[in-house]
């Protein structure tokens, strides 16, 4: 188990590929079908824009673990990994703190089974995701290969700041969620805000750890996953604009925010990218 050879344990993979199981269909009820959730979900949610938020997140996931589950090299979905069982372990405290507001398994069928999967999901997760994290994690060497591409100071840097004020601001949220409720840009209940402040907490975890790794191999899921979840919402903003309060200056900073992060992350991958094939 001492040996640094970077593989992913098949435990660790088997696990990944149940979570995408698990995340697929949240993909589909909460951002394909964000007005359901009373039929379908384990908690009725509005307006849309938050269970559309809440699918870009979960199908971003599925994305991480899907290719943990066919990957080769560990370090490359660590991060990743790790992220989600901070992000569960996050949930399972903002779910027993709101639990009055589940339907306890008393609605339509795939509701309750909603509700049933969530609380299963979510006390099991956080121990097992995060445990087989540790454990895998031994395998990584730490250090970059011959010929690796090497992330810039500056951005490792940009990270890290990115990285304090997702945390800063997840955790303000996460206490006191009337922050985020007198202040953003659609309607939030306490649970909704802690959910959000959870996501926001997941990506302040990835960017944290990627400061810390000069190795693009190590940034480059991650970026592709922060890109799909910029995405989706991007989509999922214009799909339900209605549901924004367009008096509100947190609804324009949001969707520029979004707009902006999606240019940095492509261009940042190109870049990288494009400095790989220039050394082949």
């Amino acid at each position: 188990m001492g040996q640094r050879d970077d593989r992913i344990l098949w435990s660790m993979q088997w696990v990944a590929l149940v979570v995408v199981l698990v995340l697929l269909p949240a993909l589909v009820i909460l951002w394909g079908m964000p007005g359901e959730t009373a039929d379908l979900w384990s908690w009725t949610i509005k307006p849309d824009l938050t269970p559309i938020f809440m699918g870009a997140g979960y199908g971003a996931g599925a994305y991480v673990f899907a290719r943990v589950s066919w990957g080769r090299q560990w370090h490359a979905g660590s991060v990743g990994v790790l992220g989600a069982a901070v992000f569960a372990t996050l949930m399972l405290i903002t779910t027993l703190i709101h639990y009055d507001k589940f339907n306890h398994g008393d609605a339509p069928t795939l509701a309750a089974i909603a509700f049933y999967g969530w609380i299963i999901v979510y006390i099991v997760s956080p121990f097992v995701v995060g445990a087989l994290w540790w454990v895998n994690q031994r395998t990584d060497p730490g250090t970059p290969q011959p010929g690796e591409i090497i992330v810039r100071r500056w951005i490792r840097l940009a990270a890290r700041l990115a990285a304090g004020g997702a945390l800063a601001v997840a955790a303000v949220v996460l206490i006191e969620p009337s922050v985020a409720i007198n202040n953003w840009g659609w309607d939030l209940t306490p649970l909704t805000a802690r959910v959000l402040a959870c996501f926001l907490a997941q990506v302040g975890v990835g960017f944290m750890m990627l400061s810390r790794d000069k190795r693009w191999s190590s940034w480059r899921l991650l970026v592709q996953t922060f890109l799909i979840a910029v995405t989706l919402l991007l989509v999922g903003a214009a799909r339900a604009w209605d549901a924004f309060d367009s008096d509100n200056w947190m609804t324009y900073a949001y969707v520029i925010g979004l707009g902006m992060g999606a240019a940095s992350l492509a261009a940042l991958h190109v870049a990288m990218e494009r400095s790989g094939r220039s050394r082949a």
